[in-house]
């Protein structure tokens, strides 16, 4: 095996500590491969041609890094990153503390290799793994709120998480708001802020989490539930929203027509419209929004507006004050009909670069991004306040930024989508209209689109601003919840029967504990 040795031991060294994965049986083959006696010639020419890419290939395959099939599906994407923050991603990549690791690793390796045989040290830490699958799961990340699946038979929770994970699905097509009000009209416009990037971990990560936009919110939910990691497919699940949740492959499918969010809106009376901050050409944004989210001719993409920072790919991201403050001037010229607006906003987004910050980091510069961002915000909502038309205003962001990074993935890579990623801040705000209590009223059970939307109908059918409406506190209570479940693409993460967060990533893959 020679200096191989080292490979594996590096490599066990890297999955004791939590920084890699280590697939036994396939670490066991290549090493027997290595260590099979072969005579000088060309197979052993041969072998040692194949060596460097059988290992770099295992290496990666050990690695929490993306499936190599899910990167190479994304070669087109990445070519539009600029390379600046290309150079940006790789710097995350090569993490400090793991090189130092193993240039320790050299260093012990160089001492000890003349004295003892460390192929054999290295096949015996080889077998040693499958020796810990015997021991107890780990205990998951705790996320402060977040309870265990509901509403599963004993059946499924005794059969494990795929069972589970069908009686959730099941359980949520069940799900869907009704499309009338038995003759109530809208008595509100309602304003939906997406926002790309911002978690409640972020918050805490850049201390923020206790920042004044919140206090303003009537309604906060601290334990909602975004389900996905991407933009795309988080956009398609607030469209969809007028459903109960569905598997991340049904959002790319045909649907029920009444799931769509917007057209039921319409259908309730409302005037539906959509408006971006930025042109939605990245990964075909704009056209998922119109073909897939109920949104067709009725998206505004903006050319004329102050540019506040250019995207990851080079492109224009426009003010979000200007925008809004725009869309609400003309709203006011507009006839009475009610109408519900779509507005997303990617300010924050991982890459983007603002013109004049000493940092060009995407991380370095995310406080302050969100920081204007969110002094946007309430700018907007103080110049609503001050016309006293009703308006409900909905904060729901997409993900979180992924800022705390773990050792499944670095900072800003979602392909996990943890807790930390999909448990956003969203906030409910109703201007102009009496029956908000006097605090912010916090709701920390676990809730989802159809959870949050089911509270919208609620105040579409019963007005805030008819005499004797149910105050705000009580609707609230009369909230239902939805249990964590998320997806991207091919990954699923959920919370299992025992309380504990579980991932599979591929269905055939088994479900395996997560502890960041």
């Amino acid at each position: 095996m020679h200096h191989w040795s080292f490979y594996f031991l590096a490599k066990l060294g890297l999955f004791y500590s939590g920084r890699i994965n280590f697939h036994w049986a396939a670490n066991l083959l290549l090493a027997i491969f290595f260590l099979w006696p072969l005579a000088f010639g060309r197979w052993r020419t041969a072998r040692a041609w194949l060596a460097w890419p059988l290992a770099l290939s295992l290496l990666y395959y050990d690695s929490y890094l993306p499936a190599i099939g899910r990167v190479l599906s994304q070669i087109s994407t990445l070519a539009q990153f600029r390379l600046e923050y290309l150079a940006e991603l790789l710097g995350r990549v090569v993490d400090t503390r793991t090189l130092m690791g193993v240039a320790w690793l050299v260093v012990l390796y160089m001492l000890l290799a003349r004295r003892l045989r460390l192929s054999t040290w290295a096949v015996l830490g080889i077998l040693s793994v499958p020796a810990t699958s015997y021991w107890v799961m780990p205990p998951s990340v705790e996320v402060q709120g977040v309870s265990a699946p509901q509403g599963q038979s004993a059946a499924a929770a005794q059969q494990g998480p795929d069972a589970q994970l069908q009686a959730f699905y099941a359980s949520q097509a069940q799900r869907k708001l009704p499309t009338s009000l038995g003759g109530a009209t809208p008595a509100f416009d309602l304003v939906v802020l997406q926002v790309c990037s911002l978690s409640w971990d972020d918050l805490e990560f850049v201390g923020l989490r206790d920042h004044p936009l919140f206090k303003r919110f009537d309604v906060l939910f601290t334990q909602f539930n975004s389900a996905a990691s991407y933009s795309g497919p988080a956009a398609l699940r607030l469209m969809r929203g007028a459903c109960g949740q569905s598997s991340h492959q049904n959002l790319y499918e045909g649907t029920d027509a009444g799931c769509y969010l917007f057209p039921t809106l319409e259908q309730l009376g409302f005037r539906t419209q959509g408006l971006l901050n930025h042109d939605g050409e990245f990964d075909a944004f704009a056209n998922l929004l119109e073909t897939r989210g109920g949104l067709a001719g009725r998206l505004e993409i903006p050319s004329q507006a102050p540019i506040s920072m250019r995207n990851f790919d080079g492109s224009p991201i426009y003010s979000d004050v200007a925008l809004l403050r725009r869309w609400w001037q003309q709203r006011q010229q507009q006839n009475a009909q009610p109408v519900a607006l779509y507005y997303n906003t990617v300010s924050l987004h991982d890459g983007n670069h603002v013109e004049g910050m000493t940092s060009r980091s995407s991380l370095d510069t995310y406080k302050p991004r969100l920081t204007k961002l969110l002094a946007d915000f309430e700018q907007f909502m103080v110049e609503l306040e001050s016309t006293g038309r009703p308006v409900v205003v909905l904060l729901m962001p997409e993900h979180g930024a992924a800022l705390r990074g773990d050792r499944f993935q670095i900072s800003g890579m979602r392909e996990i989508p943890n807790p930390r990623i999909t448990l956003v801040p969203v906030g409910m705000r109703l201007i102009g209209m009496p029956g908000a209590d006097a605090s912010t009223l916090v709701v920390d059970t676990p809730v989802s689109y159809f959870d949050v939307n089911s509270l919208v109908l609620d105040l579409l059918k019963d007005s805030p601003l008819a005499a004797g409406a149910a105050p705000l506190s009580q609707r609230v209570q009369q909230l239902s919840s939805t249990p964590l479940v998320s997806e991207n693409d091919d990954v699923v993460m959920m919370r299992d029967a025992q309380g504990r967060f579980v991932m599979r990533s591929g269905k055939r893959s088994p479900w395996v504990g997560y502890t960041p």
